[in-house]
């Protein structure tokens, strides 16, 4: 089983770990929601830059693939529609 860590981050400096939680279901809530926040990311660029929405798309791949791995339960839960690469243009 995985942990979420609560983190702060302060910019230029090293993030400074505040709390670890032991919570599947929050565990996969938070990779959920990682890889929406990810796909939105995507959808943000796709007219304005189709090569950076390009670039994003890979991204996302590659988070859905790791977090897939990573996160009990994930692959098993995901939509149908995140079988798919994120679609540009």
């Amino acid at each position: 089983m995985g942990s979420l860590i609560i983190a702060f981050n302060s910019p230029g400096k090293r993030p400074l770990s505040i709390a670890t939680i032991e919570d599947p279901e929050l565990l996969l809530s938070a990779a959920r929601l990682a890889i929406r926040q990810a796909e939105e990311r995507v959808a943000s660029f796709a007219e304005s830059d189709p090569v950076m929405a390009l670039l994003q798309a890979a991204e996302v791949s590659r988070l859905r693939t790791a977090l897939e791995v990573l996160v009990p339960g994930l692959a098993e839960t995901a939509p149908e529609s995140s079988d798919q690469a994120v679609s540009v243009m």
